[in-house]
């Protein structure tokens, strides 16, 4: 008789407590799929796993999930020998108090409708902390970042704390577009950067922050970039960059690592003064046309001069869009 197959090792780490979060969205649905599976065979799944979301595009929020957390995760499971997972959707309570959104006007602060005007955060981190070791069921909590919204969770709420602590922090995140964009930059690639620009600007769609974030990346890189170049003609002068940087002439050019000092310092010596103060301009524009009036040429208009920008930055020379499959 042939023997069993080997079990296959867990690859996530065994706990009853889980954050799954990052600014990779497909990843961390992927990681979310593979620890369900890993905790539930198929049968389980059928009735012992529990997803705890928002209402439509809404935020879960705390003052009407907190019952259905506890009442879900004290569930004992119907097969006997099982357990119940819940997986709870971003959190509101989770996140840091920008969460993409506009702050409210200041309210006075309502009294707390919790039992014994307890913080509901605090009575669901006592409960995860005391009650949920008595079970067998296990939480997972899912938070999906977004950087051009400045949505992060918060390191500092005390359920990231216990779940640090206690749990396992499962994070997926890919490094934030604009300094993968500034390295292609810096770089001198404007193929790389185009294709880029254009990927970032697909993502974002009719939000316009992600136009403020590239505006602001070509602009402080050109200003960068033009303070190492006037550096370097003060140092053919004969006056040394140390005094330079210390007259404190160039503040940006002073406030970076040396290692990216020195990449600015590669593109500013391929770079006439003319151009960076051609660039100058150029970004100037940018500035002024970055909030668009709704008519789609203004939109293209805008797009254009910034593939124009980052041709000019990288290779020094003037020219139109390239043609990127």
């Amino acid at each position: 008789m042939p023997s069993p197959p080997p079990k296959r090792r867990p690859k996530y780490p065994e706990s009853q407590l889980y954050l799954i979060h990052g600014n990779n969205e497909t990843e961390v649905g992927t990681a979310r799929f593979e620890l369900v599976h890993e905790l539930l065979t198929p049968e389980e799944r059928d009735s012992g796993l529990t997803e705890i979301m928002g209402p439509g595009n809404q935020p879960l929020k705390l003052d009407r999930a907190l019952s259905e957390i506890i009442e879900e995760l004290g569930t004992s499971s119907f097969i006997a020998g099982s357990r119940r997972v819940a997986v709870i959707y971003d959190l509101q309570e989770m996140f840091g108090s920008g969460g993409g959104k506009k702050k409210a006007p200041a309210k006075k602060p309502k009294k707390k409708s919790s039992p014994a005007g307890r913080d509901r955060m605090e009575i669901l981190t006592e409960w995860l902390r005391d009650v949920l070791p008595t079970t067998e069921n296990i939480a997972i909590f899912v938070c999906n970042e977004n950087d051009e919204k400045r949505k992060k969770i918060s390191p500092t709420t005390p359920i990231f704390n216990l779940i640090r602590d206690k749990g396992a922090v499962i994070e997926r995140s890919e490094k934030p577009l604009n300094f993968e964009f500034e390295n292609h930059l810096l770089a001198g690639n404007p193929t790389a950067a185009i294709t880029l620009l254009r990927e970032w600007l697909k993502r974002a769609g009719s939000d316009s922050s992600s136009r403020l974030r590239i505006y602001s990346t070509l602009s402080g890189a050109i200003q960068v970039t033009l303070e190492a170049r006037l550096v370097q003609l003060a140092k053919e002068r004969g006056i040394p960059e140390t005094q330079v940087l210390a007259e404190n002439v160039y503040p940006r050019l002073s406030a970076i690592p040396s290692f990216k000092s020195k990449k600015f310092h590669e593109l500013a010596r391929r770079l006439p003064l003319e151009t960076l103060h051609d660039l100058v301009e150029k970004t100037n524009k940018l500035q002024r046309l970055l909030y668009p009036s709704g008519d789609e040429d203004y939109i293209a208009g805008w797009e254009e001069l910034a593939e124009i920008v980052i041709i000019q930055l990288c290779t020094g020379t003037r020219a139109s869009p390239v043609a990127i499959p």
